[in-house]
């Protein structure tokens, strides 16, 4: 074999270690983009299940308070009917027939010139 071909053959070993080395390199970059793409989208599912569940949580939250506003609701509506009463109750109290009521039934009070009656036992 002559110097030609010597020269021409460690050409060709060389430009063969060098694609290999190029096929090694793009080979792992390929890997590395798979993995990448890969921890993406494992990040992405655990981010999605999660916003998931947190909403599922807030869901059911937002159905305790509604039902608890229509508790509130409820008991409002309540306690204005009776503080209406007890108003209505406070305005009576303040006529003079139910003073008078009172003054004769609890108190036994009589106005000048009433008979009292007092059943036989």
């Amino acid at each position: 074999m002559n110097r030609q071909e010597q020269d021409f053959d460690d050409r060709m070993a060389e430009a063969r270690i060098e694609r290999e080395g190029r096929a090694r390199k793009a080979r792992k970059e390929r890997r590395q983009r798979k993995a990448s793409v890969i921890a993406l989208a494992v990040v992405a599912v655990f981010l999605i299940v999660g916003m998931g569940i947190y909403i599922r949580s807030l869901k059911q939250k937002e159905a305790g308070y509604l039902a608890r506003e229509s508790e509130l609701a409820a008991e409002l509506e309540a306690q204005e009917s009776a503080a209406e009463a007890l108003d209505l109750e406070a305005r009576l109290r303040q006529t003079l027939k139910y003073i008078e009521q009172v003054a004769r039934e609890k108190l036994g009070l009589v106005f000048p010139g009433d008979v009292i009656v007092k059943p036989s036992e």
